[in-house]
């Protein structure tokens, strides 16, 4: 379970629909949509100069602060705009205060308090807290927090957030918190992975390749792999160079099986099997496949998120 043992990422999920912060035409969640810091910035202060009470243009301020967008980042100042915004209600900066009140950076660290906003942004609905609350849950290791757990990820996964549908797709193939249900967990993983998650692509081409809990397609497994391959993933890695290598759903091409072995390599994912194959290769084929796992491992930094 340490894939689902880290906090959610708050960037995007925060501040992810302010429409629902705002019902009007808004200048300032414009411009931070836009990547117009330094007016997103300027538009909020705007607001809340007309009306105190603004609480989501505060939580707008606070977040601009936090990741330092248009400004220098700046967490204690972060957090003293987020309590405001939460003192009036609003449950983005309620979530936001719970993360920033974990962070020494933030000049009020205070664990009690960030799991108590944490619960009242989880029980407003929101989609991040209702994910992090769950994994708090999951990590206590106790039977009786598992089921409560799932209901949290049901409502973050119903709000878009793809690493909760990847973990309702791990815990159904464990039987954790619901019935084992293979054919549950293939539903969640394509779920997640149509959004980009790469675990949830590497799991569902897995399930896919091997006919768990969904009709075998080894063709669209292959696809998945060199998806979750081209972003760096030694897992996605190492099964397409077996692919290639057998002619598994893709036209066998042992220089292929050879670079994306070498790709996996690097990262550390050793495969005696693939190592032998590549041995094998003459010089030349050696050199060229050589070649092209640098041009892919350089490509997946670049691209990596």
């Amino acid at each position: 379970m340490k894939r689902l043992a880290r906090l959610a990422c708050l960037a995007g999920l925060v501040l992810a629909a302010p429409a629902e912060a705002a019902p009007y035409a808004d200048n300032a969640y414009g411009a931070y949509q836009a990547g117009h810091y330094r007016r997103a910035l300027s538009e909020a202060l705007k607001r809340i100069e007309t009306d105190s009470s603004d609480a989501a243009a505060m939580t707008l301020v606070g977040e601009l602060y936090r990741q330092g967008l248009g400004i220098p980042p700046d967490q204690m100042v972060a957090t003293e705009w987020y309590e405001r915004a939460e003192a009036r209600g609003d449950v983005n900066a309620a979530f936001a205060l719970a993360t920033q009140l974990l962070d020494e950076k933030s000049g009020k660290r205070d664990p009690a308090r960030a799991g108590a906003l944490l619960e009242k942004a989880a029980a407003a609905g929101h989609p991040a807290a209702n994910y992090n609350l769950a994994l708090t849950l999951l990590a206590t290791g106790r039977e009786a927090d598992d089921k409560p757990a799932v209901a949290h990820l049901e409502i973050a996964a119903k709000g878009g957030v793809s690493d909760a549908m990847h973990a309702l797709g791990v815990l159904a193939k464990q039987g954790r918190g619901m019935p084992a249900n293979e054919q549950v967990a293939a539903r969640w993983m394509q779920q997640s992975a149509a959004t980009g998650n790469i675990p949830a692509i590497v799991e569902y081409a897995i399930m896919l390749f091997n006919g768990t809990g969904v009709p075998k397609d080894e063709a669209a497994a292959a696809k998945l792999f060199q998806r979750a391959a081209a972003q760096g993933n030694p897992i996605a890695q190492n099964r397409l160079a077996k692919l290639y290598q057998f002619g598994l759903g893709i036209p066998p091409d042992t220089i292929e099986a050879a670079a994306w072995h070498l790709a996996a390599r690097s990262q550390g994912l050793d495969d005696p099997a693939l190592e032998a194959m590549f041995d094998r290769l003459k010089p030349e084929q050696q050199g060229r496949a050589a070649r092209i796992a640098a041009s892919r491992i350089s490509s997946a930094v670049l691209t990596a998120p």
